[in-house]
C-alpha cells in the first residue's frame, strides 16, 4: 500500500512560508498522473547519491546525479548532476568506493543550492532508483538541514524490488541469495554497460537502462499502466 500512503503525503498542507523552491514543487506534486497512464507516457527521474557512509542520520550527500526516462527512451540531454561541498573530508574506507577526494568537493556547490537544483529536476516525476529509499532518505536529509519541514513526496520505483517482482513468485522469496540483485548483478544479466559505476551519475544512468529492460519484462508481464506499476 505504498501508493497510498504516497497520496496521503500529497495531500498534506503545504507551509506557504516555505522557500520558493519548494513551493514549485508542492505545486507540481498537485498535478498527478491517473492510475491508467501507460506507462510509454510517463516521466521518471533516475538518481543515484553517493555518500560519506550509509548512515541516514548522521552522514552526508557528496554527489547526486539524475537522469530523465520519457517515452521509454533514456534523455541523455536531460540531465542533472552535481558535487556537494560538504565539512570534513570523506573517509578513506567511502572514498574507495565513490573516489572523491575532498579538493573535488571543495569544487562543488553548498548543499542549499544542490537540494535546491535537484528538486526542481524531479517535480512531480516518478523517482527510481535502486534501493532507492536510502537515497530519498539522505535527500530529506538534506531538506531537513535546510529548515524543510517536509519530504519529498513522489511516487517511486526500486529496480531491485522490481526485478525480483517480475523474475520470481512470492512463493520463492526465500531463495535469495546475497548481491544476486545488486545493481552490478542486474546489469550482468540483463547485459548492460557498467563502465562508469560508483559515481552518482554513471550509477543513475545504469539504472536508467536497467529501469527500461524491467518495463520492458513488465509489458510481457501484463504491466502496463502507472497503477499496476506500483502495486
Amino acid at each position: 500500500m505504498e501508493w497510498l500512503k504516497a497520496l496521503l503525503h500529497q495531500l498534506k498542507p503545504i507551509d506557504q512560508n516555505a522557500p520558493a523552491f519548494w513551493l514549485r514543487y508542492s505545486d507540481a506534486l498537485k498535478e498527478q498522473l491517473p492510475g491508467s497512464t501507460p506507462l510509454s507516457k510517463v516521466e521518471f527521474v533516475v538518481f543515484d547519491t553517493e555518500t560519506t557512509g550509509l548512515d541516514q542520520r548522521t552522514d552526508k550527500v557528496l554527489s547526486i546525479g539524475a537522469i530523465k526516462v520519457h517515452g521509454l527512451q533514456v534523455l541523455v540531454s536531460d540531465t542533472f548532476e552535481c558535487l556537494v561541498q560538504q565539512e570534513g573530508a570523506p573517509s578513506t574506507k567511502s572514498a574507495e568506493v565513490h573516489g572523491l577526494l575532498t579538493k573535488q568537493l571543495e569544487q562543488g556547490i553548498a548543499e542549499r543550492e544542490a537540494v535546491e537544483g535537484f528538486v526542481d529536476f524531479i517535480g512531480n516525476a516518478i523517482m527510481v532508483g535502486q534501493h532507492v529509499a536510502f537515497d530519498v532518505a539522505m535527500v530529506n536529509q538534506m531538506l531537513k538541514r535546510q529548515g524543510i519541514k517536509d519530504k519529498l513526496r513522489n511516487r517511486s520505483v526500486d529496480t531491485a524490488h522490481l526485478a525480483i517482482r517480475l523474475e520470481r513468485r512470492h512463493g520463492d522469496s526465500h531463495t535469495l541469495k546475497t548481491g544476486e540483485y545488486s545493481l552490478d548483478a542486474l546489469c550482468e544479466r540483463y547485459n548492460l554497460p557498467t563502465d562508469d559505476r560508483h559515481t552518482a551519475s554513471g550509477d543513475a544512468f545504469a539504472t536508467a537502462l536497467l529501469l527500461l529492460k524491467l518495463l520492458s519484462l513488465a509489458k510481457k508481464r501484463g504491466i502496463e499502466t502507472v497503477g499496476e506499476l506500483m502495486r
